[in-house]
């Protein structure tokens, strides 16, 4: 495991699960860069092939080639969203930090509203105003799922699986267990029970030109279920944990 920056410094990791986005990832390391530069000097963008079925891992492999501040890495098997999240993590090596989904569904202004709002709290929560790019459906579970989590465990959360910023210390101090779509939730849960704070902030989503998620497969929702499960066995049920600070 690779031992993170000081979090009082102005570095971050961007973590990139990528899975069968060839279409997608180079894009997404170019909004990036465009975000970041001019703003934070200290950043590495760490691309993560989730055992993908098409050219993701060919692609990334170049990018890094072409790049210091890129690097690539290779999952043996698919580890889904989670563990292709936590498998970045291991190699983050700056302060802060945030995972960028590979089909570029952010844009720079985006994440350029993410970074601004650093510093305000240890978890910066970003939330989607325009979802109706989202099917129907989507957006319905999206709810259903910030609902059900905020009723569990007494929070005002807009937001739980977005491109949230942690400060990679706070991170290294839980374990996130699952490796399902739920894993950002998880640890927002669990690091905000220790005490920390959260401030969240209001970004857009582009509407997805390439691929389709697998968010609401079947066995994603079973094991979406089984993490707020554990959860509540872990860490207690609404406010039986220390309070969080909204910010």
């Amino acid at each position: 495991m690779t031992i993170p920056a000081d979090d009082s410094t102005n570095s971050i990791t961007f973590i990139v699960p990528a899975y069968n986005e060839a279409e997608a990832v180079a894009d997404t390391v170019d909004t990036i860069i465009k975000a970041i530069t001019g703003r934070w000097d200290d950043y590495e963008i760490i691309l993560v092939n989730d055992a993908s079925q098409d050219d993701t891992g060919s692609i990334i492999d170049r990018l890094a080639a072409g790049n210091d501040r890129v690097k690539a890495l290779h999952n043996a098997k698919n580890m889904n969203l989670g563990g292709t999240y936590k498998h970045g993590l291991s190699k983050a090596s700056k302060a802060y930090a945030m995972m960028v989904p590979g089909d570029n569904s952010f844009d720079a202004d985006s994440i350029r509203t993410i970074l601004s709002n650093i510093g305000k709290a240890d978890i910066i929560l970003p939330y989607v105003v325009n979802t109706e790019v989202r099917t129907r459906f989507r957006a319905f579970a999206s709810s259903a799922f910030t609902y059900l989590m905020n009723f569990l465990f007494g929070f005002t959360i807009n937001y739980y699986n977005g491109p949230s910023v942690h400060r990679v210390r706070l991170l290294r101090q839980i374990e996130i267990n699952t490796n399902s779509f739920a894993y950002q939730a998880e640890a927002v849960i669990k690091v905000l029970a220790k005490g920390n704070s959260f401030h969240e902030c209001p970004i857009r989503l582009q509407e997805r030109t390439t691929g389709r998620s697998s968010a609401l497969k079947m066995k994603n929702q079973v094991a979406i279920l089984t993490t707020i499960a554990r959860l509540l066995l872990s860490v207690g049920p609404r406010c039986l944990f220390a309070k969080p600070k909204a910010h």
